[in-house]
């Protein structure tokens, strides 16, 4: 599964990285004929716009590291990370 860092942290000598989902959403934008039509538009938009942001500020994981290890990955955040659960 493909996740996206959202946050690190440094924690005495580990590393906790926090990712959320990649998800992909599609949007499409209606033809505006009409001052109302634009009214409910940018009301859509304005939602949209604070459900992303909401969104933004949860996490769906996080992995704790040893500093070692996670120099050696050098990850950041915004980066792009495949993530495979196997069972032990």
């Amino acid at each position: 599964m493909r996740y996206k860092i959202v946050r690190i942290e440094l924690k005495d000598d580990e590393v906790i990285v926090y990712f959320k989902k990649m998800r992909r959403n599609a949007t499409v934008v209606p033809k505006i004929d009409s001052p109302e039509r634009m009214i409910e538009f940018s009301m859509q938009m304005g939602m949209n716009i604070a459900r992303k942001i909401e969104e933004a500020l949860n996490f769906d994981g996080f992995i704790t590291m040893e500093y070692d290890t996670y120099c050696t990955l050098d990850l950041k955040v915004g980066d792009v990370i495949e993530i495979e659960i196997k069972q032990i």
